[in-house]
């Protein structure tokens, strides 16, 4: 059977690189190997001694992998060539057949089909063609259902879950009002693409949703299969607060000239929420648009094939896997999100008149 890893570069509270890893490692991963873009002694300290936890300071190898001449030893500056780096020398040089790259907000989650049980990731992967280079795996998009009194249903890490629907440009305006059809791309918050599971042994680079044949991007003509057995879930925003803070910090990074490119349903929704962002009540109303579905929409999606009410079961994974399972209320992340935060609240709080306090959970 072909072992597979995962290589994921994080920046979040403890709590949630703990309960990415210890998931991973039950559904089967030899290794998980997390680069700490900044020191997180939380989550070395929640997964010290886990076998197949595999935990690095960005840094700790020199930036040597890859990075010659003059910017040996240095740091990729945008965060997504250090994202590429990372996932890159993982598929090099760690002994795994595969490698899947994505973020500590994804979890890769094995899908029942046709009455069968859903396989283990190891055996549709020993499946493939000797031929095939990677290993596509499609975006579920977690939204919270809306009650009658406005609150969110659900646990920090459970569903529903959106999927792409092509025909949202027209059809999406049955189901949403002007402002969510500006924040939505294929009916989604977030990306729409997926990620990649990565053979290696081939000599390939591992960008953030494909792998491709030379590190600065050319030769991505590489084959390519897909699975409907597995899915990505996709966590964005796993609270109000954390959705707000995303939003701002991609507000923030928008001024610099060197500037990370985005789709234009993301540049509306950091766009929008930077002009109100000292209004919690406004972010909210976002927060709903984007991320949330009253029982009406839900239920036209569900007609439509496009809402899964999958139970992924991830709560009872990483208490299996972890000694000394993390706290994953939405008031603990919350509070730890805030205490990691604080520069980028404070800058936020300058910049937009931001005040996270209104947005907590509690």
């Amino acid at each position: 059977m072909d072992s597979w890893g995962v290589a994921a570069l994080v920046d979040e509270p403890g709590a949630l690189i703990a309960a990415f890893v210890a998931h991973h490692l039950e559904l089967g991963a030899a290794q998980v190997h997390v680069l700490l873009d900044r020191p997180n002694e939380e989550a070395r300290d929640l997964l010290s001694g886990v076998p197949g936890a595999v935990l690095t300071d960005a840094g700790g190898d020199g930036w040597a992998f890859q990075n010659t001449g003059q910017n040996r030893g240095r740091a990729p500056r945008r965060h997504l060539m250090r994202q590429k780096y990372h996932a890159s020398r993982v598929l090099a040089q760690s002994g795994l057949d595969w490698v899947l790259h994505c973020d500590a907000d994804e979890f890769l989650m094995p899908v029942r089909r046709f009455g069968l049980p859903a396989p283990s990731v190891a055996l549709l992967l020993s499946l493939a063609r000797r031929r095939t280079d990677w290993v596509h795996v499609g975006v579920a998009e977690r939204v919270r259902l809306i009650g009658e009194a406005g609150a969110s249903s659900g646990g920090l890490l459970d569903g529903p879950f959106r999927l792409p629907w092509p025909e949202f440009p027209t059809r999406g305006r049955t189901v949403y009002d002007r402002k969510a059809m500006e924040m939505l791309n294929v009916g989604l918050a977030g990306h729409h693409l997926g990620k990649a599971i990565a053979r290696a042994g081939r000599g390939h680079f591992l960008g953030i949703h494909q792998p491709m044949r030379d590190f600065g991007g050319e030769g991505r003509d590489l084959v390519r299969a897909e699975t409907g057995f597995l899915r990505l879930l996709h966590f964005d925003g796993l609270t109000l607060l954390h959705y707000a803070l995303k939003m701002v910090r991609r507000a923030l990074a928008d001024r610099d000239a060197n500037a990370p490119p985005h789709g234009a349903h993301r540049r509306a929704q950091f766009s929008a929420l930077a002009a109100v962002a000292g209004d919690a009540a406004a972010i909210r109303e976002q927060w709903l648009a984007a991320r949330c579905l009253s029982p009406a929409q839900a239920g036209v999606l569900r007609a439509r094939g496009v809402l899964w009410d999958a139970d992924p079961q991830i709560a009872a994974r990483i208490a299996h896997r972890l000694p000394a399972p993390p706290d994953l209320s939405a008031a603990a992340f919350d509070s730890a999100l805030i205490a990691r935060e604080a520069a980028l609240i404070a800058r936020a709080a300058e910049a937009f008149g931001f005040d996270p306090e209104p947005l907590r959970a509690r």
